[in-house]
């Protein structure tokens, strides 16, 4: 029951957070530290902190307007999973050894799967932008 309550909470707050840039800036400020704190980690890892640093960048290109090609729930779900990521205490408290990003991951994860065509077509539309500058 105590996770439902996690989950909407963070969903409220994805919700609410969505509608401002300025907050929304911050989560990214944030989300942006706490990987710099745990690094790129392990091979396994590697790839999700790339994941997540392709979501802020989604994000800012969203709020800077360069990019608008998705859904307004898909930034809510974004902004869902990086809210948990940064979040200390969820299923697995963050402070618990080996275990405690293990529930970050897999909520993030389960979440890019879910928009991977969002995310696909992002990454198509930023090595388009690259390419050109």
């Amino acid at each position: 029951m105590e996770d439902r309550r996690i989950y909407h909470r963070i969903l409220d707050r994805a919700k609410g957070m969505v509608k401002d840039n300025d907050r929304m800036k911050n989560l990214l400020l944030k989300v942006g530290k706490k990987l710099s704190q745990i690094g790129d980690g392990s091979d396994g890892s590697r790839g999700f902190v790339a994941q997540l640093k392709l979501l802020i960048r989604m994000i800012r290109a969203y709020i800077n307007g360069a990019y608008r090609a998705f859904a307004p729930m898909t930034l809510i779900m974004f902004a869902f999973a990086l809210i948990y990521f940064i979040t200390p205490i969820d299923l697995i408290p963050d402070f618990v050894p080996a275990l405690g990003f293990t529930d970050d991951i897999a909520v993030a994860l389960m979440i890019m799967r879910r928009f991977s065509e969002d995310i696909e077509e992002y990454r198509q539309w930023e090595e388009l932008s690259n390419e050109s500058q």
